[in-house]
């Protein structure tokens, strides 16, 4: 085999910069454990500028990375999910495809950074199919924290939709809040979240799997909570969906509705829409509800969580303190009202 993964054995720890704790925090969030992390498959050398798209899909949907790339030219951060035993035949032949993509094309040479989780199957699971972990956001968490730029664009829908094919650029020329006080104190001054969403949106509930541009290093990682539910082998729209959610309300609240909003054009996709209004679901209904409960549980706590931060961690600001503690109230009531009566 050629290059990269040639070389990976031999490379320093790739890890060797990152705090341990925050590490294994981001690996045992992933359910059932997996069986062994190989980051750094394929390591593109890349410009620490640029934006790292991160994605995740199973082993199966390698095929589709060449066409989504065509239309997305930066950085980016694929995690593999596989059942293949390390060092077996299934795993060899996988790392035999990935070098074979990375021979092939000069673009994914220059740009495509693969690593591979290795997960159990659940027992009883005779499928053809991989199966995905239930907590899909813990996945998507796992691409961003290999990512070798300081900002990220999170896609959480599976590599069957791709993006316009000028949104790369775009981004990199679209800058809010950029100034050239960010080049002399880059820890003051942050680039808030940006949704892309393809309806008129200005907060949340935003589009179905829209995606979101922040800082690999932000505080904020996606909620890797079990909200109930089988994913789907293909780790399908719905699954996906549904807890990515989770996500965006997180993102929402956290900032205090202070986010980039951009409506985005362009996307294709074969088994998901992006502007769809109802995301197809095929759990029992059963099943439904009690992920519905457990949403609202988790939006409640995180309501609460919200209101004590604000009010312990006040700033000299007292007007825009109350400001957000009004926002607050107005968005969270439903929530907590909600989850008092259940």
């Amino acid at each position: 085999m050629s290059t990269s993964l040639e070389s990976f054995e031999s490379e320093a720890a790739p890890l060797s910069a990152l705090p341990i704790d925050h590490l294994l925090s981001k690996i045992t969030k992933v359910y059932p454990p997996p069986k062994a992390l190989d980051p750094y498959i394929l390591k593109a050398s890349v410009d620490p500028s640029t934006i790292t798209a991160c994605l995740w899909a199973t082993d199966q949907d390698l095929h589709l990375i060449s066409a989504w790339a065509s239309r997305w030219t930066g950085p980016i951060s694929l995690l593999l999910t596989t059942t293949a035993e390390p060092s077996s035949p299934p795993h060899t032949a996988l790392l035999r495809r990935l070098a074979a993509l990375q021979r092939h094309s000069i673009l994914l040479n220059e740009t495509l950074s693969a690593h591979i989780l290795h997960l159990t199957r659940p027992a009883g699971n005779s499928s053809s199919r991989n199966p995905a972990p239930a907590n899909p956001n813990a996945l998507l968490n796992l691409a961003r924290l290999f990512a070798q730029t300081s900002r990220v664009a999170l896609f959480p829908a599976n590599m069957s939709t791709t993006p316009p094919k000028t949104l790369y650029r775009s981004l990199l020329a679209w800058s809010p809040q950029a100034s050239s006080l960010e080049a002399v104190q880059p820890r003051l001054t942050a680039r808030r979240p940006t949704i892309l969403t393809s309806r008129g949106q200005s907060g949340f509930p935003f589009a179905p799997l829209a995606p979101v541009v922040l800082g690999r290093d932000d505080p904020l990682w996606c909620t890797e909570r079990f909200f109930v539910g089988p994913s789907s082998p293909e780790g399908g729209s719905a699954a996906r969906a549904a807890d990515w959610e989770e996500c965006l309300w997180q993102i929402w609240l956290e900032n205090f509705g202070d986010v980039e909003v951009r409506q985005t054009r362009g996307w294709l996709h074969d088994t998901f829409p992006l502007h769809s209004e109802y995301v197809p679901s095929s759990d029992p209904p059963a099943v439904t509800k009690l992920r519905r409960r457990l949403a609202a549980k988790y939006r409640s706590e995180t309501c609460v969580l919200a209101t004590r931060q604000l009010a312990a961690l006040r700033s000299t600001d007292k007007a825009l303190d109350a400001k957000k503690a009004r926002w607050l109230k107005r968005v969270c009531r439903a929530w907590t009202n909600g989850a008092s009566q259940m």
